[in-house]
C-alpha cells in the first residue's frame, strides 16, 4: 500500500475520532447541566453577546480571589481556542475546496455559529460570543499552520494536501 493511501486513511480515521470527541465535548457531556425551569429563563442566563465580558470577569475574580480562578480561566479560554484548531487542518487536507481562505472563513463561522445555537436549543451550553471568537481563532491558527512552507511541502509530497494552487 502506498504512503499516500496510508496517510489518507490515517487522516480520515483521525478526523472521525476528532469528530466524535467534538460531539461528546460540545453536546453529550453537557446534557442536564442547565436545569432552568423555562427555556426563556435558560436563555436569560445562558446568552452572552458582549465580547470579552467573561474574560474581564476572570481578571476581576483573579484580583479578588487569587490564583485558583486563573486555572479555570486558562482552561476555558485555551480550551475554546484549541477545540477547533484541528478543524483548520483537517478540512483543507480532506476537502481541497476548503483550502481557499474565503471558504474557510465562511465555513468556520457558520459551523461554530451552528454549534453555539444547537447548544442553546438543546440546553447543553451557553451561547457566548467569546466562544465564537476563540473557536474561529483556533480554526484559523490550524489553517495558518498549513501555510507554513515546510508543512505545505510535506503534506503535498505525501498527497495529503492537494497540489492545486491555493488562494491566500
Amino acid at each position: 500500500m502506498k504512503i499516500q493511501k496510508i496517510a489518507r486513511i490515517g487522516l480520515w480515521t483521525a478526523f472521525a475520532v476528532y469528530g466524535f470527541a467534538l460531539i461528546f465535548i460540545l453536546f453529550l457531556s453537557r446534557i442536564g447541566r442547565y436545569p432552568y425551569e423555562s427555556f426563556l429563563e435558560y436563555v436569560k442566563y445562558s446568552v452572552n453577546l458582549i465580547p470579552f465580558k467573561p474574560v474581564w470577569g476572570y481578571v476581576q475574580d483573579y484580583m479578588e480571589q487569587g490564583s485558583w480562578i486563573l486555572t479555570l480561566a486558562i482552561r476555558n479560554i485555551g480550551g475554546n481556542f484549541i477545540l477547533f484548531f484541528p478543524m483548520g487542518i483537517f478540512l483543507p487536507c480532506l476537502f481541497p475546496k476548503t483550502q481557499k481562505f474565503r471558504r474557510t472563513v465562511l465555513i468556520s463561522f457558520c459551523t461554530i455559529l451552528c454549534v453555539e445555537l444547537i447548544q442553546l436549543l438543546l440546553r447543553c451550553g451557553i451561547f457566548d460570543v467569546d466562544d465564537l471568537i476563540l473557536n474561529i481563532s483556533g480554526w484559523f491558527l490550524g489553517f495558518a499552520v498549513l501555510k507554513i512552507p515546510f508543512v505545505d511541502k510535506i503534506l503535498k509530497k505525501i498527497c495529503v494536501l492537494s497540489c492545486e494552487e491555493k488562494e491566500n
